[in-house]
């Protein structure tokens, strides 16, 4: 695994981080405070089944699971996943061996999958990883001797969010043959669908759905952020009224200022018209003094 990891990192040192979401736009993506992508991180599951529409009244059920990648950029990772044990349960191949071609018995060995993150639901603060989202096949394996596999995009959500932490959980959830939840939103927060499919050798493709739970350790500390853009949108609003406030007690400020200004402004020319009163008055009482005495 180690080994996996190593070259995985190798390979994907130059994938490029997307470019920044806008001032308008919901902030999402994992920061990595104390190192620099990528970085990889090991998957720790139990139990997981698996039911294709089309594979009537089977279930392929493995007793444990594992997974291996790395964090590539602030919204990719990349993975491949191990499950072992794996039978077939009910329909006609029951308890029959299920595994990838060249892996171990039992064992079923995914593709490369590539993940993106994604809102799943931003009104409820749902993220989610949506897996395999630019290729088609990411699993193929043999059920007694017939030959399976999965395709499409589906969806798992992870936690926690918006804290920093090395440990992060998984799921898949499954309704019968569903994947749930089977939608996430865009960057403009429309509705895209993320529906799993599969194919039974010689028949048509359908649906799928797997159940499993993963405890997901980072090699770093990492925090998935996480707002919204009714959060984005308040914060800008709460920040232009802040900005209108200052920018009014400056203007009351600088008001205030100029009405003290004029007001000692007229008060010194009161005083200096005072002063130039009194000196007047002296000098017409000098005048008329010194004028009397001339005269007499």
């Amino acid at each position: 695994m180690g080994v996996c990891v190593a070259a995985l990192i190798a390979a994907l040192v130059s994938v490029g981080a997307p470019a920044s979401a806008s001032a308008a736009s919901p902030v999402l993506e994992f920061a990595a405070p104390a190192a620099a992508f990528p970085i990889g991180f090991t998957a720790d599951g139990g139990e997981v089944t698996a039911a294709l529409a089309e594979f009537e009244g089977t279930i392929v059920r493995c007793s444990d699971s594992h997974g291996e990648g790395v964090v590539a950029g602030p919204r990719s990772a990349f993975s491949r996943y191990f499950f072992t044990e794996c039978e077939a349960e009910g329909g006609t191949h029951d308890n029959q061996e299920c595994k990838t071609v060249g892996a171990d018995p039992k064992e079923i060995q995914s593709e490369l999958i590539e993940a993106e993150l994604v809102f799943i639901d931003q009104a409820k603060h749902e993220v989610g990883m949506l897996l395999n989202p630019q290729k088609d096949t990411y699993i193929e394996f043999e059920c007694g001797g017939e030959a399976v596999e999965g395709f499409g995009s589906f969806l798992s959500p992870v936690g926690p969010l918006n804290q920093s932490t090395t440990s992060f959980t998984a799921e898949l959830t499954r309704d019968e043959v569903t994947q749930v939840p089977n939608e996430y939103e865009n960057a403009n927060g429309e509705k895209l669908p993320a529906i799993p499919m599969g194919k039974r050798e010689g028949h048509p493709k359908a649906t799928t759905g797997v159940e499993l739970n993963f405890s997901i350790l980072t090699d770093s500390p990492l925090e998935i952020k996480a707002i919204t853009r009714a959060e984005v949108a308040e914060a800008e609003a709460k920040k232009h009224e802040e900005e209108a406030a200052a920018k009014k007690r400056q203007e009351e400020e600088a008001a205030a200022k100029k009405r003290q200004e004029e007001q000692q402004a007229k008060e010194e020319r009161l005083k200096r018209h005072r002063q130039l009163s009194k000196a007047l008055t002296q000098c017409r009482r000098v005048k008329r003094k010194y004028g009397s005495a001339k005269s007499s």
